[in-house]
């Protein structure tokens, strides 16, 4: 099913929810993903998220549009490889996309069912950090000057 039809499934994402209001679903849903025992009980909860997290992938992308560089005039200046770990926001995005779609589609020892549902819970709980949580203004701590 193409991501614009599987969206249209769910009806909240018909109302285009900002960024961390997404991200809270997806964190639902993760935690929903913890209680499944089963493959029929993981994949409706999978493709829902998989739904969700095509539309957080979509406003991380639209979000950073004007902030992309197109061009570089020196190698030099090309931008590094990313890191496997985890880099950013829309890196951690795209690794539950990747996990989420392992979970719905691939046949895999029930005994792995918990760590594979962990790690995708884990780590879209790390991306909804990102999105929901402001970035905190830095503080500045005045220490006495103790004489000499």
């Amino acid at each position: 099913m193409e991501h614009n039809n599987l969206s249209l499934l769910y009806s909240e994402l018909s109302l285009n929810p900002d960024l961390p209001t997404l991200a809270e679903r997806c964190k639902l849903l993760t935690e929903i993903l913890l209680d499944c025992k089963s493959l029929p009980q993981t994949q409706p909860v999978c493709r829902c998220l998989g739904a969700y997290l095509e539309e957080v992938k979509s406003g991380l992308t639209e979000s950073m549009r004007d902030f992309q560089v197109v061009e570089f005039e020196d190698e030099a200046e090309q931008p590094r490889q990313k890191e496997w770990l985890l880099e950013d926001t829309e890196t951690k995005c795209d690794y539950c996309r990747a996990l989420n779609h392992v979970l719905l589609v691939s046949h895999f020892d029930r005994d792995m069912l918990p760590h594979l549902t962990g790690l995708l819970h884990d780590m879209a709980h790390s991306m909804a950090e990102d999105l929901i949580t402001p970035v905190q203004p830095w503080t500045t701590i005045h220490l006495p000057v103790q004489p000499h």
